[in-house]
């Protein structure tokens, strides 16, 4: 049995079909990017691995545990998002301490914590810096800081670095991989850049219409593409 499976998952809005049976099984520790054009459905998706938004038909089993109907806040997963969603009147440490209170952790398990995870992103020294006071790649390292600060039993990235430059964009990268091999992280992240997806996953499913065209491996979706779309997409 896989870590996390998405059954049949289907989602609507309106008279609109977004998401159509979609099937996927992700292996403990794996790294899975959803890949696919603006408007195919692939944030949908990730929101309702999250609990953040409802599907209409299908089930998501986390660890053989049925948690389709589970809210957000049970299902222990870690999300970061493309606009870093850091609160602005808050230093980077205690953006960090604030998700860390709400697991009523004490004072110096929190304050130990917060050292420990500023150091695995790099950002030791900044900790007493606000958002506005730090580039936007610093402000996203943060983000994944708060995330990984909880010990998610996995983890949700959507689109996280498009906001960013190219040279930013492909240190973090490297930076993301790292603490996700690390730490053994099942992550998902959902992008449209077919570079970034080939460079950090393991396995790639690639979106379009609503459907999933191809899952596989980098070099899978790349040599032996199963259909024209996936061949255009990601042979660009």
């Amino acid at each position: 049995m896989s870590y996390l499976e998405l059954k049949n998952i289907g989602k609507k809005y309106g008279e609109k079909q977004v998401l159509k049976d979609i099937n996927i099984d992700i292996e403990k520790g794996e790294f899975i990017c959803l890949l696919g054009p603006s408007g195919c459905g692939k944030t949908t998706l990730l929101r309702i691995i999250a609990g953040l938004e409802d599907r209409n038909e299908g089930q998501v089993f986390l660890d053989g545990k049925d948690i389709t109907k589970l809210p957000p806040d049970k299902r222990g997963f870690g999300i970061v998002f493309q606009s870093y969603a850091l609160f602005p009147n808050m230093t980077a440490a205690k953006n960090i301490a604030f998700a860390l209170k709400q697991k009523k952790l004490s004072n110096s398990e929190i304050e130990k914590k917060v050292e420990e995870v500023l150091s695995i992103v790099g950002l030791k020294e900044e900790g007493n810096k606000y958002p506005r006071e730090m580039s936007g790649g610093q402000q996203q390292r943060i983000a994944i800081a708060r995330a990984i600060a909880l010990e998610p039993k996995f983890l949700l990235l959507d689109e996280p670095m498009s906001a960013l430059d190219a040279k930013v964009r492909t240190k973090l990268r490297t930076d993301i991989r790292r603490l996700q091999k690390e730490f053994k992280i099942t992550t998902i992240m959902v992008t449209h850049d077919q570079e970034e997806a080939m460079t950090m996953a393991d396995r790639i499913a690639v979106l379009n219409g609503g459907d999933i065209m191809q899952i596989g491996t980098p070099q899978e979706g790349y040599e032996t593409p199963k259909n024209l779309f996936t061949a255009k997409f990601i042979g660009e």
